[in-house]
Parts: structure tokens; C-alpha cells; sequence
């Protein structure tokens, strides 16, 4: 709470205090009172243009969409007149930054460090995102002995020319910079992996490749010939696996035709030489960090909070488990009498049995073709068949399960993930099975839910309004089947 003993917010959020202040926002420990969960709150200004404002908010968007143990999550986004703060996952320990201005890591760490960084890049590839400013301050070390890479300020589906030339003149982090950006030319994953090669070059040897007193010496970043980092590394970090420095130097090519081509290549070097490393220096990087990990204090107040801000903003991010409060949205516009009753039915509904299931790595899920019901007068969106409830079923299922075989109606999913059961042979044998009921009556739509494994089973629901869209109905079944699995 603040001097005068009110709490300051964003949006629902309670804010503890600063975390770190940067270039490119303010960043503060914040807590969710709904979830239980402490949270990291970064505060931008928001541009004037309306076109960078939708820019920005794409950008959150994009990032939400990478669901990765290695890169910090976006859990909400605040919208307020004048200013836009992100709700992320609270990583608790230092950034890379810090932990290389106080120790020379071990080559394990090293290892370790660059491997989580690999990894999650290719997260982010897979979801067509480049990082774009890929320096220590962005990559934490949490007080679990993991890596998280977080602040893709700057990621975009690709990036074009006109906006890495922006990006150039104004920046990201020079220490981040590959030639190609530094030029304004379009970027992919091998522009980050470029600036994992200066990371890597940095924690081995102490030195960026490329600074010189504290300055990007371009000449060198963009000079054709070539560079004798193999000997630099050698003199400055003593002998060193053969294939850790070929991979270096590779990163560090000028040319991206001349860098690894992708980022599960990256890993499978990195993890080779890593064979080779005493198993007792594995937990090096936990034992080199720890003495830095910031100590927790609730005393370190923030400073003045944006008013708009406040309990008053918006959230504005699409995302799966976002959509809690569209129902709210659409009861609204329903007069008292119909929100009374559809409170009545979603309490009654709620009250349902749960039971905790066992998950396999690989799991066989029989989806049985829906239940629809539905009267004259309900509309719903047009799209909405037992063929599409299975799928979004089967959909939100495999979110939770990883490897998935489907039977049943789910079997004809167009998700790449399903392994459909219509192959040669007997149907095989089901782990468990989700059924879904959906009754409709006008203005309300219930979708019970139930998972049955064994003799154990679980259930839940989802409210559905009429006028609702199609995206909603798809983030509302999510959410619920989601529920089933937590």
C-alpha cells in the first residue's frame, strides 16, 4: 500500500513495488489477489499514433502466443488513455546482465545458458516471432536454475525493412545488433541466433565481439573479411571444446547464409558438448547466481502510478483464459430477472464433482460425437456443429496433454497434433474420454463437460450468451476444458 494506506493498482492488480526502471519502461512486483500468484507489471507509454498503439498491442498478442517454459509469459494487458502495462510471469532471481558483471561463469553454465536461449528461440519461431534485441538484461536466471528469456519489445511476424531501418536508427540494443539489422534489411531466427553468438563470445571470454569501449564498432560488424574469434577465444578463455568454438564462429558470420539455419541445430551442439561436462558441474549456474538474486522486500515502494491506470483500465489482450469476462459483457445487456437466473444456473453447475487424473506422455482420448440441442429462437454462431465442438474440444485437450490419439468423432481434426485413429486397424484402446452436452435455450447456452479416466471422473461447464461470437465460444470452450486438466 502506498503513504496514505490505499493500494495502488493496475487494473485489478496490486502493486508491491519497483522492480527495474529501463529505457524501455518501468517494471514493478505486482500480485494478483484473484489467482494467488505474485506478478511482473512493465508500464510503456503509449505512442500517439494510433497505428503504433495497435502495433504494440499486436506485439503483446504475438508474445502471449509463444507457450514456453523458457520464455517469460504474458498472463494480461492493461490499456489505459495514455499508457499500456503488461502483466507477465514473475521471475524471481537476476538477469544476465547483472550475473556477468560479477562472475566469469563456468563452462557449464555457459552451456546451460545458451541451450535454454536456443530453446527458446525455436518457441518463438514456431509462432513466426523474431526477438529482435536479444541482450543479457533480457535473459533471467531464475532462482530455480532455469533460463527465461523475456522483453520481445520489438518482435514481429518477420521483420521488414522499413522497420529493422527503424529499428536501427533508434535502436534496440547495440549490444543485439546484427549486421543485417544494423542495415535495415529483413530478419529471421538467424539474426537472433547472431546475438546468441555474441552472448555465447561474451560469457566465455568476458568481451563482446563487437563493442569497443562501451561502442558498436560497426567497422567490424560489418566487415567482410574474416574474423580471428576462434584465436581471440582461445587466448582469452583458455582451451575449449573444439565444437563449442566452430559454433561460435558460425553464429558470429557476417553473412546469415554463412549461420546455422536453425535453432534445433543450435541446441544439438550445444547439448553434445555438454556430454562431455562432470556431472557434479551441472548445477554450476544455480551456485554461480544465487548470491546475486535480488532479496524480496515489500518496503521498496513504487512511485507514482499513472492514474489511468487504475482500477478503471482495460484489459485488452485475445488470449485462451482471457475471455473470463466477455460472459460478464454480454450479461450486461440483459435485464436483472435474466441475470439472476443465469447466476442461479451457472452455481448449481459449478457444484460438480472433481476428481484428480493420472496423464500419460501419450494419451488416447475418445471423443464421442457431441450432444446439440438446441431451440427456434437461440442463435448461435453459424459455424457451431457437433463436428466443430469436437474439434475445439480435442484442440483444447491436446493444449494439455501434449502427444495425443483421438478416437471418435475428434479423429477428423485438422490439428497437425492429432494422430487420427481412422488408420488401418482396430480403434484403439481409450485412456479416458470427454463428453460434451450443449443445451441451448434462448438467451443461454450450457456446454457440460465431463472426463472420465478409470473409474475416476471430472466435470465442468461453460456459460454461452447469445450474440456471442464465434471466437468467444472458442475461448469459452478452451477455458473450460482447460479446467478439467488443472
Amino acid at each position: 500500500m502506498s503513504s496514505t494506506g490505499v493500494e495502488t493498482r493496475v487494473g485489478p492488480y496490486r502493486i508491491l513495488r519497483l522492480i527495474n526502471r529501463g529505457g524501455q519502461g518501468r517494471v514493478y512486483l505486482g500480485y494478483d489477489k484473484r489467482l494467488h500468484r505474485r506478478v511482473a507489471i512493465k508500464i510503456h507509454t503509449l505512442p500517439r499514433e494510433r497505428s503504433a498503439r495497435r502495433q504494440l498491442l499486436h506485439e503483446a498478442q504475438l508474445v502471449a502466443s509463444i507457450q514456453n517454459q523458457k520464455v517469460v509469459q504474458i498472463h494480461d494487458v492493461i490499456e489505459s488513455r495514455g499508457h499500456l502495462a503488461m502483466v507477465m510471469e514473475y521471475v524471481p532471481g537476476c538477469d544476465l546482465e547483472e550475473f556477468l558483471q560479477e562472475v566469469r561463469p563456468s563452462l557449464a553454465s555457459v552451456l546451460a545458458i545458451g541451450a535454454d536461449i536456443a530453446g527458446a528461440l525455436a518457441a518463438a519461431r514456431q509462432q513466426g516471432i523474431v526477438h529482435g534485441d536479444l541482450k543479457a538484461a533480457n535473459v533471467l536466471i531464475a532462482d530455480s536454475g532455469r533460463v527465461k528469456i523475456t522483453d520481445f519489445g520489438i518482435a514481429r511476424r518477420g521483420i521488414n525493412r522499413r522497420d529493422a531501418a527503424a529499428l536501427a536508427g533508434a535502436g534496440g540494443s547495440l549490444s543485439a545488433l546484427s549486421p543485417e539489422q544494423y542495415l535495415g534489411q529483413p530478419l529471421d531466427v538467424r539474426s537472433d541466433l547472431f546475438a546468441l553468438g555474441c552472448l555465447l563470445y561474451r560469457m566465455l571470454s568476458g568481451d563482446h565481439p563487437f563493442m569497443r569501449g562501451g561502442q558498436l564498432d560497426t567497422r567490424l560488424l560489418l566487415a567482410a573479411e574474416r574474423h580471428p574469434w576462434r584465436e581471440r577465444l582461445a587466448e582469452q578463455a583458455g582451451e575449449l571444446p573444439g565444437e563449442l568454438l566452430d559454433l561460435v564462429v558460425s553464429l558470429l558470420q557476417r553473412d546469415p547464409a554463412d549461420r546455422p539455419a536453425n535453432t534445433h541445430q543450435v541446441r544439438q551442439q550445444l547439448r553434445r558438448v555438454s556430454r562431455d561436462i562432470p556431472l557434479a558441474a551441472t548445477g554450476s549456474l544455480l551456485q554461480e547466481a544465487r548470491p546475486l538474486f535480488r532479496a524480496e522486500s515489500v518496503e521498496d515502494m513504487p512511485p507514482h502510478i499513472p492514474e489511468g491506470l487504475g482500477r478503471e483500465a482495460r484489459s485488452r489482450l485475445a488470449r485462451p483464459g482471457a475471455k473470463e469476462g466477455v460472459v460478464r459483457q454480454h450479461l450486461r445487456r440483459l435485464p436483472w430477472p435474466g441475470r439472476l437466473a443465469l447466476g442461479l444456473a451457472g452455481a448449481g453447475l459449478l457444484a460438480l464433482p472433481l476428481v484428480a487424473a493420472l496423464r500419460s506422455a501419450t494419451t488416447v482420448v475418445e471423443i464421442p460425437a457431441p450432444v446439440l440441442r438446441v431451440s427456434g429462437d437461440m442463435r448461435i454462431p453459424a459455424a457451431v456443429s457437433g463436428r466443430w465442438l469436437a474439434r475445439e474440444l480435442g484442440s483444447a485437450a491436446a493444449e494439455r496433454l501434449g502427444r495425443v490419439r483421438f478416437t471418435g468423432t475428434a479423429g477428423i481434426g485438422e490439428n497437425p497434433r492429432f494422430l487420427s485413429s481412422r488408420a488401418a486397424g482396430p480403434p484403439p484402446t481409450a485412456d479416458e474420454r470427454l463428453q460434451l452436452t450443449l443445451r441451448c435455450a434462448s438467451p443461454l447456452c450450457v456446454a457440460a463437460l465431463r472426463r472420465e479416466r478409470g473409474k475416476e471422473w471430472r466435470s465442468g461447464q461453460a456459460l454461452l450468451l447469445s450474440g456471442m461470437s464465434e471466437e468467444e465460444w472458442r475461448d469459452a470452450l478452451r477455458l473450460a476444458t482447460h479446467g478439467l486438466y488443472d
